[in-house]
């Protein structure tokens, strides 16, 4: 209804314009040269309107005409962008599968298109990596460590390089420069963290961790390695407080203090840690080097008593009582640590030493929790798989027998 009654005004409009020229009074005349015309005023309207008309299209013919080189270049560039576009994307997935060969040819159509941007030169370097190009690969980097936008990128490429190539202190180097090229990085700073831990440079490492179970490991591991008791002290004391129920942490925290002289608050804290949750280190901690086996069997009963009849405290008693020939005691604690679950071994070792025949396999005190690489030793970090913090106890049976 609208557009036909829009048509109808527009119909009127034109046919009171052409009745309001027709009507017009008046006649025109021009003389050119020799010649004469004579129009009347409507007619000579028209033509000068025509004549308008004619003179704009022209206008708009040239301009198109001087604008045409301009526009065939910057659809022809265009064209290269999107060829570009198109070659960094299939880049971008061949790097990320693995394909240096198709990452290389995505790059040399890239760099053809865009020319020698950051992202192209980042390409380029990934696709040498890739294709196993190593020299290549350490030139296109540190080219692009002169990027301000891309630097990052151009040192994360070099550090990798570094670290495959074992060159620790130049890795170093280039994970500082990564970190002041983009500041408070995740990926930085772990590979900051995996490269102390390399260097053993513990304390160093401790900085750069944020996991409780990372940082209490990392303590343990800086304060084994602190210069002074009171270093060593401060460490054990930062491993406790990351993870307060860490048996690594408690039983290293209790050397520290029995190495100050505090060997109260070494006990104390033994005790505490027991009561809370028993463990061979805790046992191994507890018992003073110098003392007889005797002593030694007698001592273990008053930690045990901080957690009566759980598995730990019976095998703790057991193999006191069996170093100290106490063989009844030995073999009443033996059993009841199999009665609450013990099946690593250990109990059964105890029974095998009493009665004079091979001891059977003892299962491996640790367990990575990352890979499950077992290890009689707890390390800081796994050394199959690398994993701070992962070493826990391989123990079974946590069950408590009631006596």
């Amino acid at each position: 209804m609208w557009k036909a009654l829009k048509f109808c005004i527009v119909a009127a409009v034109i046919l009171v314009f052409a009745w309001w020229v027709a009507s017009l009074p008046g006649v025109f005349s021009a003389d050119i040269g020799s010649y004469r015309i004579d129009s009347s005023a409507p007619v000579a309207l028209l033509l000068l309107l025509l004549l308008v008309a004619i003179l704009v299209m022209l206008v708009r013919v040239l301009g198109g005409l001087r604008r045409a080189p301009g526009r065939v270049a910057g659809w022809r560039g265009a064209r290269r962008q999107r060829a570009g576009e198109v070659a960094l994307q299939r880049g971008l997935v061949a790097v990320a599968a693995g394909d240096g060969s198709g990452a290389r040819a995505a790059a040399v159509k890239a760099r053809a298109a865009l020319g020698d941007t950051g992202f192209v030169q980042w390409l380029q370097a990934e696709a040498a990596r890739l294709s196993g190009q190593a020299e290549p690969a350490r030139l296109a980097y540190e080219k692009l460590t002169r990027s301000a936008e891309m630097k990052f990128l151009g040192h994360q490429g070099l550090l990798r390089e570094s670290l495959k190539a074992g060159r620790l202190e130049e890795a170093a180097q280039q994970a500082a420069a990564a970190e002041a090229a983009y500041p408070g990085g995740s990926w930085t700073r772990e590979q900051r963290l995996a490269l102390a831990v390399r260097e053993q440079n513990y304390s160093a490492a401790l900085r750069l961790s944020q996991s409780p179970q990372a940082r209490a490991a990392l303590a343990v591991a800086a304060s084994e390695q602190a210069q002074t008791p009171k270093l060593a002290l401060d460490f054990a004391k930062q491993a406790v407080k990351a993870d307060p129920g860490s048996p690594v942490a408690l039983a290293r925290l209790a050397v520290t203090l029995r190495a100050m002289g505090k060997e109260r608050a070494a006990r104390k804290t033994l005790q505490k840690g027991w009561q809370a949750a028993p463990h061979r280190l805790l046992a191994a901690a507890w018992l003073e080097p110098g003392a007889t086996a005797l002593e030694q069997a007698q001592d273990a009963a008053r930690l045990a008593a901080a957690n009566p009849g759980h598995v730990e405290s019976e095998l703790f008693l057991g193999q006191t009582a069996l170093a100290a020939q106490l063989t009844g005691e030995a073999k009443r604690h033996a059993e009841a640590a199999l009665k609450a679950g013990n099946e690593d071994g250990r109990a059964a070792a105890i029974l095998a030493a009493l009665e004079n025949r091979p001891a059977p396999p003892v299962r491996p005190a640790w367990r990575c929790t990352s890979c499950q690489t077992q290890s009689e030793s707890w390390y800081c970090a796994c050394p199959s798989c690398g994993q701070i913090g992962s070493f826990m106890d391989n123990a079974s049976g946590k069950a408590v027998i009631k006596l």
